[in-house]
C-alpha cells in the first residue's frame, strides 16, 4: 500500500525528528487571529480537491464512512446537525457528503476515516494533517496536489 501525508507544512522546514519548526496556524478557531477567512477557506478547499484527486486517479465515485466521531457543540455550531443525522459508520458516500464530512473534520466537529475496501483511505490527524493511502500509486494526484499549494510526502500513517 502506497501512502502520503499531504499538509500545508513546507517539509524543508521540519527539524531532523520531523518536527515542524515554523509556527503556524492549525485549525478553524485560528480564523481571525492568526490566519485570515479567506486564506483559510482557500486551504480547506485544497485539502478537498486533494482527496478528489485521488479519488480520480483510483475511478472512485464514492468511497465509505468506516469511523467516525462527533463534538456535538461543534457540529452545532457548523449548523450541521440534520447533515450528521444522515450519517453513520459504514454508508457510502457521495463527492458532495465527502466535501462535507472533510469541512466539518478539518473544522474539529467531527473526525472520521474514509475508505473503499482496502484500496484506499483518507484519515486525519491533528493541526490539519491529513493521510491518503491507495494500493496504487497515483502520480497525477500527487502532482495536482502539490501544484495546488499543499505538500505530498511519502508516510505511513500512525492512525491507520
Amino acid at each position: 500500500m502506497y501512502s502520503w501525508r499531504i499538509t500545508k507544512y513546507n517539509p524543508l522546514n521540519r527539524d531532523i525528528n520531523g518536527s515542524y519548526k515554523n509556527y503556524e496556524w492549525t485549525s478553524y478557531s485560528d480564523i481571525g487571529s492568526k490566519v485570515s477567512e479567506e486564506v483559510y477557506l482557500k486551504t480547506e478547499k485544497r485539502y478537498i480537491n486533494a482527496i478528489f484527486s485521488f479519488m480520480n486517479e483510483m475511478n472512485f465515485n464514492k468511497i465509505y464512512l468506516n469511523a467516525l466521531e462527533l463534538n456535538s457543540n461543534e457540529v452545532e455550531k457548523q449548523k450541521a446537525s440534520e447533515f450528521m443525522s444522515k450519517m453513520w459508520v459504514g454508508k457510502g458516500v457521495s463527492k458532495q457528503e465527502i466535501k462535507e464530512l472533510v469541512k466539518l473534520t478539518l473544522r474539529d466537529a467531527i473526525w472520521c476515516k474514509l475508505s473503499y475496501k482496502k484500496e484506499y483511505f483518507v484519515l486525519f490527524g491533528y493541526d490539519y494533517y491529513m493521510y491518503i493511502g491507495a494500493i496504487k500509486d497515483c502520480p497525477k494526484a500527487r502532482v495536482s496536489v502539490e501544484r495546488s499549494g499543499l505538500f505530498v510526502e511519502e508516510f505511513n500513517s500512525p492512525y491507520n
